[in-house]
């Protein structure tokens, strides 16, 4: 069977008007004895599998939290795995702290008087005033 061959052809309009006429014209025919019950039923088995599903999902996934804590929790007191706990002190020593002079030499700082000198302009407040008042006046015209 070729494709044209599997193609069913639109109907015209007096083809359509008399199929809606003779099928409104017959009498109904009855469903299938027990269809509502099977349909039903098809529909509480898949939302049951659904949650079957789901559960065991959920089951999975708390497992592999539990696995998880546990790992993290024994590791480090296996003595093969020589992981140990620094103490405080040891964290102390080892930690790279940065002073402030370091910092402030690495880089220039504006003195205070450069920043309020900079900040006092206040040209760009006026412009953006005026913005604002412009597309105000725009929107009521």
């Amino acid at each position: 069977m070729s494709d044209k061959d599997k193609i069913i052809p639109y109907l015209s309009d007096d083809e359509l008007s008399k199929l809606i006429m003779d099928v409104e014209g017959k009498e109904l025919v009855q469903a299938p004895a027990g269809i509502e019950r099977k349909v039903l039923s098809f529909v509480e088995h898949k939302k049951r599998r659904k949650t079957v599903e789901f559960s065991t999902y959920c089951l999975r996934v708390a497992f592999a939290v539990a696995a998880a804590i546990a790992i993290v929790c024994i590791v480090p007191f296996i003595p093969e795995t020589k992981v140990g706990i620094p103490s405080r002190e040891e964290a102390v020593l080892t930690r790279n702290v940065v002073s402030r002079e370091e910092v402030l030499s690495s880089r220039p700082a504006p003195t205070k008087e450069e920043v309020l000198q900079k900040n006092s302009n206040t040209g760009h407040l006026e412009e953006t005033e005026a913005f604002i008042q412009s597309h105000i006046k725009n929107w009521f015209e």
